[in-house]
This record gives structure tokens, sequence and C-alpha cells, in this order.
């Protein structure tokens, strides 16, 4: 369909106010550019984008003769039109594996062999399977966001709704492979820091599979995924059997053995030992030690808790409590320390930890008992004083009702009366 003389006018008219002659395609005099002529739809997309901040226009992708305001001769020269899936990644490719290029916007070059070392690429690039996804398909088309934009479908709180999009369909996902993903990391504990607390360091999908070359982490490699953001727990955790048989054999305990993948979990502090029992047995010494170290969390975890109640009893009864909540923050810290600690399935570097929360909480403890027994003792000492008051209201009571009570008439006495 040809666009007339007449809409073009009206477009110049309607549009006229926002044309700043600009060259980019955010302000491109629209009397001299015919694509955003008929594409209007496209063109307001394209306008919020990176893309069109950058200068590039319609025909940097499409090519055409933008001049010409007849379809027939704007659609001339090489043109291409609307591109295929694969059409579209050799021209994303086109720029952004251009290292140079990229630099300067501070981007990570993306080449073909990076996208075809992921599944996406090769059921798209090598096996056709048009229902992979391509560039458009995470970044968008036209209307293509940077990732901080919170708009923008790569943006981190996001990218798993992005990619959901299409893991959720069975019809997109290969045969055999789970579509519930989603709905384990919406409530795990990542999820829910991303998603409640708004915790945009959070993991999501593209954290541990990654972007352009996602993939699955292989059992080896889940460590070192998840040591990206869990940075001492990797360490304490390859000084500990299960990170060293690991290194040693090729088949270590990897951290979603426990703690699950998609529907990531901090497991109670009182499974622990039940947790270890899922691997080995109940008299073993690996099932021993893992009842060892639930005991000693737990044992430092009450302490914790006693100490913080100390705390709040202190402050409650306006005592000044600057060392005990010096002291308080060490007990928190050593908890925090003992977390990371027990990845080492070390019992003397546990217990040595849970001695030191023990300490301070009993100093902080005491300071508090002291205390309280001195609102006791104060509390007592007014029992007393109670009594003796309430003994003076009584008897000034008892004062006060005689006083107004009237004198007796001497007529009444003995041989008076009527009559007499």
């Amino acid at each position: 369909m040809k666009c007339t003389l007449m809409s073009v006018v009206a477009v110049l008219a309607l549009s006229w106010g926002t044309a700043s002659g600009q060259e980019t395609m955010a302000g491109y005099l629209l009397e001299e550019y015919s694509c955003i002529m008929c594409h209007t739809d496209m063109r307001m997309g394209f306008q919020e984008g990176v893309h069109s901040r950058r200068g590039i226009q319609c025909t940097d992708c499409h090519g055409g003769d933008p001049s010409k305001f007849e379809t027939e001769a704007a659609h001339t020269g090489n043109f291409s039109g609307a591109l295929g899936k694969a059409e579209a990644v050799a021209l994303c490719l086109s720029c952004h594996e251009d290292i140079p290029r990229m630099r300067q916007f501070a981007l990570e070059p993306v080449t073909e062999e990076m996208f075809l070392f992921s599944q996406h690429g090769q059921a798209l690039l090598e096996a056709g399977d048009t229902t992979a996804p391509s560039c458009g398909d995470c970044h968008g088309s036209h209307a293509i966001l940077p990732r901080t934009d919170p708009r923008s479908p790569i943006h981190p709180a996001r990218v798993s709704e992005t990619c959901a999009a299409c893991h959720t369909d069975p019809a997109r996902v290969p045969a055999g492979l789970p579509t519930d993903q989603m709905d384990q990391w919406v409530a795990s504990a990542h999820g829910r820091a991303l998603l409640d607390r708004h915790n945009e360091r959070s993991a999501n999908c593209a954290s541990c599979h990654g972007a352009h070359s996602a993939l699955p982490p292989g059992v080896q490699e889940i460590p070192n995924v998840c040591g990206k953001c869990h940075q001492l727990v990797r360490e304490t955790y390859f000084m500990g059997p299960h990170g060293q048989q690991g290194s040693a054999t090729g088949a270590g305990v990897p951290c979603t053995a426990c703690h699950a993948n998609h529907a990531t979990t901090m497991p109670p502090l009182s499974e622990i030992g039940a947790l270890c029992l899922t691997c080995h047995e109940a008299e073993s010494p690996e099932g021993l030690s893992g009842l060892e170290l639930q005991e000693q969390v737990l044992r430092a975890e009450a302490a914790g808790d006693r100490a913080r109640r100390a705390v709040q009893l202190l402050s409650e009864a306006g005592e000044p409590i600057v060392d005990e909540e010096v002291r308080f923050l060490t007990v928190e810290t050593h908890l925090q320390e003992l977390l990371v600690q027990a990845h080492a399935l070390d019992p003397e570097a546990v217990d040595d930890l849970v001695r030191r929360v023990s300490s301070l909480s009993t100093e902080i403890g005491e300071r508090a008992d002291v205390v309280e027994e001195h609102r006791w003792e104060r509390k007592l000492l007014a029992i007393p004083v109670w009594i003796i008051g309430l003994g003076g209201i009584l008897l000034a009571l008892r004062k006060r009702r005689r006083l107004g009570k009237p004198e007796p008439d001497p007529s009444w006495g003995i041989g008076g009366g009527i009559g007499s």
C-alpha cells in the first residue's frame, strides 16, 4: 500500500513539533526520511532505544532508500525488509562482534562462536529450529533498551521473566526438559531476594547459565559458578572433603546437592544432620560428623539468641549498652563466619567459633542478669512502701469517717427522752 501525499502532510503536521533536526532517528527531519511515514509504530519504539541515540537509522539494518516516498521506490536497492531469525543474528553480530566498536560503549563483544556454544545458537543456526530464540527474543527488535532501564527485558529484575517466556512453554522447550524452573526460582532464596527485597545483585537465570553462551553448568563447574557471588563459601568448600574430593577424582559434591538448583534454599539448621544422612549412613563417620556439626551450629545460634534478648532487656531498662552492642555485633559476625566455615566440615574450626559466640553471649547475659536482679530488688522494696502507704490511706479514711459522724443528743441519755 502506497503512502499518499495527504498522509505525509498529516504526519508532518502532527509531528513537526517533535522534530529537532538531530542526525539520529530520535530527531531526524521527517520530510527527509520516508521510513517513518508508514512505520510509525516501529518509530515510536525505536526512538526510545539505544540504537536511535547512537545515530543508527532504519537503512543501517533494513537497507532501502528513505528519500523516496513511494513504497516501491523506497523498497529498492539492498532493501531486506523483515529479517528471519538467523538473518537477524548475523545482522546483530556484524556490529556486536566488532571489539573496537563495542569497547567505546563498555560492552562485551559477542561472536558467532559464543552464540553457537549455547543450546540456543545450536538449535537456531545449526538445526534450523526457528522456535529457538534469536537476539530479538531477549533484547527486543526496535525498542532495544539498555540493561539499566527497568523496562528492558534484560534488566536484572526481568531477566528471569524473559527466559520464562520460552522455558515455561512446552511447545518451545525440547522434550524431556522441565518447564517449572521459574516457579521454583520465584520461591527460592534468590528469587525472594530479588523480587521481595529488590536486591538486583541476587542471582537470576543469566547469573548461573550465562547470557549469549547460555548453558547449564556442569557438576564440576557449579562450585565456581556459585562462588562468583559466594566467594568465601567457595574458598571454604574447597578446603573441605566435598571440594577436595572433586579436585582429586573429578566427582565432588556440588553446592546443589545440599541447596538445590533453581529452588535454592538455606536448609534449616535443625536439619543439617538429616541432610548429611541423605548420602551417608547414620553410624558412619560422615553421618556422625554431620550430627555433631548440627549440634555445634544450634548451640551457637542459641547463644546468639540469648545475647540478642539480653541487649534488648538492657535497652528497655534504659541502661548504657555501647559495650554490649559492640560485643553483640561481634557475636553476629562470628555466627556468619560459622555458617561459612561449616562448608569446610572442620569440627575444630567450627568449635572455636562456637566458643567465641558463647563467651561473648555470656558476658552480655551476665550484665543483663545483674540489671534484671536490681529491677526485681526495686520491685520487692516497693512492696513494703505500698503496704505502708495503703495502711496510711486506710487509717485516714477511718479517721475521716469518725470525724464526719454526728455527736449524740444529750437529751437521749439516761433519764431523758420523751415525757421526761
